[in-house]
Order: structure tokens, then C-alpha cells, then sequence
């Protein structure tokens, strides 16, 4: 009897053990970061912007931690209502992007041609 109750103890102690590892794991793995950024565009500029935007689309998809970056024009709402939804494999690569000269430069070409503040958000 006691070689069972000190078998089952082992067993449990591995069972814990092992989950304890797996759940370590899964923490330290990069955690993928989504962007959302929504721009109202003033409507005499809304053929300008799509221009500039080809461009920042172009390069960001060329980057190595880019998972997806897609423009999306909003059909229903506003008429120049854009957003933007972007993957990045980790913060790291999200940061690279938000310091990359493509975006500071699309970012002044753009400035003038919003219509209010960018709503962004991370998750």
C-alpha cells in the first residue's frame, strides 16, 4: 500500500511539475500586437492620402516582423473614413515600424489632410 500512496504521490508531483513548465512556456513566447488606427480625411484630399498610403503599405509589408497590414476605406459612415489594421510577431517589430523614416514621412505628408485627432489603439 504504501508503494501505491508514494507512486501516486510521484505521479501527481511530474502532473504538476510538467504543467507548471508548459504554463512557463507559453509566457515567455512574444506576444503578437494588433493596431487599429482609424483617420478621418478632409474629402478633397481623400485620392491624395490613398496615394501616400500605397506608399507606407508598400514598405510596411516589406518589414520582417509584419504579419499584416491592410488599408481598409470605410463605406458606409463618413466618406473618408480610413483605418488601418495592422500584426506585428511581437513589440519589438511594432516598434520598429513606429520608428521607421517611411512612417515619419507619411505621417507629415498626411497631418494636414486629417480631418480630426487619428483614433489608435493597441492590443
Amino acid at each position: 500500500m504504501k508503494k501505491l500512496v508514494l507512486l501516486l504521490a510521484i505521479v501527481c508531483l511530474t502532473s504538476i511539475s510538467y504543467a507548471q513548465q508548459k504554463s512557463t512556456e507559453k509566457k515567455s513566447e512574444p506576444m503578437k500586437k494588433t493596431v487599429i488606427a482609424r483617420l478621418t480625411i478632409k474629402k478633397e484630399a481623400a485620392d491624395k492620402f490613398v496615394q501616400f498610403a500605397q506608399k507606407i503599405v508598400g514598405e510596411t509589408r516589406k518589414e520582417a516582423g509584419c504579419i499584416t497590414y491592410i488599408l481598409y476605406k470605410n463605406s458606409f459612415g463618413q466618406e473618408a473614413q480610413f483605418i488601418f489594421y495592422e500584426e506585428y510577431k511581437d513589440q519589438a517589430a511594432l516598434d520598429f515600424h513606429n520608428k521607421s523614416e517611411y512612417l515619419k514621412l507619411f505621417l507629415s505628408q498626411i497631418t494636414p489632410m486629417l480631418e480630426g485627432a487619428p483614433v489608435v489603439e493597441v492590443f
